[in-house]
């Protein structure tokens, strides 16, 4: 039979995840954070780097070319905990006195400070926008090139500029096109975003490993874990399925 005592000592194993139901959902958004703001940075750089990589001449495209090769042949973490410890190392060399200490935070349910942003948040965000940007630029790129010249010549020919042929013609047909390879970075990134652990974000990995610390329920923390990545993924490639599909070109 067992006693209370042992009842007592039961308890946190058994109710444990429950108790940290509000870390999980911060730390769920920071995880959120870390996703949209990589994948929206990332999305405008590589649209750059693959306009300057297909239509920049012999000079940008070389170094659109240039990042683009030196970001996919380094690991993600590599860079990440470059953008973090750079400005870190400056302020240590007493080259300058870079503001690292701030942070922006809300009061929780439990008069905790939760924080939403601070150097080592915003270094991940970097460092993952800075490595989407260059898996991004391929498969926009890949869109670009799918446009017959033709169609160039043909604006050409009624007087439009580059820059005109470009932004009403490309751009529009080459976006819609690269949806269905692009969607591969963006169902790919919220796995990436756990990359963030290292500089010390308590996201979604980082609280998930404080919870298994507590009430060594780690297959029960970790299957959980598992199902909200799948979850999440799931319904993002939903999202860019029907996207594709009202945005696609008829035909194409």
């Amino acid at each position: 039979m067992v006693g209370s005592g042992d009842m007592h000592n039961l308890m946190p194993l058994q109710y444990g995840i429950v108790s940290y139901i509000d870390e999980l959902a911060q730390a769920f958004l920071v995880t959120l954070e870390l996703y949209f703001v990589g994948l929206v940075l990332g999305f405008i750089m590589g649209l750059t780097f693959a306009i300057m990589r297909q239509f920049g001449g012999r000079v940008l495209s070389r170094i659109a070319t240039g990042y683009i090769e030196v970001i996919r042949g380094t690991p993600l973490i590599t860079q990440v905990l470059l953008v973090y410890a750079i400005p870190v190392a400056i302020n240590a060399a007493g080259i300058a006195d870079l503001p690292l200490n701030w942070y922006f935070y809300y009061i929780d349910s439990q008069n905790r400070i939760a924080v939403t942003l601070n150097w080592p948040i915003l270094a991940s965000m970097l460092g993952l926008g800075i490595n989407s940007a260059a898996y991004q630029a391929e498969y926009m790129r890949g869109g670009f090139a799918s446009i017959t010249s033709g169609q160039l010549r043909a604006a050409s020919s009624i007087g439009m500029t580059r820059w005109q042929s470009i932004r009403y013609i490309i751009l529009p047909q080459g976006l819609r096109r690269s949806i269905p390879a692009w969607s591969n970075e963006a169902a790919y990134l919220p796995k990436y975003t756990v990359v963030a652990i290292w500089v010390g974000v308590m996201e979604i990995l980082n609280m998930s490993k404080t919870v298994i610390a507590r009430t060594f329920l780690s297959v029960e923390m970790y299957l959980i874990l598992a199902i909200i990545f799948f979850v999440f993924i799931t319904a993002i490639n939903k999202v860019l399925e029907i996207t594709h599909s009202r945005t696609k070109i008829p035909g194409v």
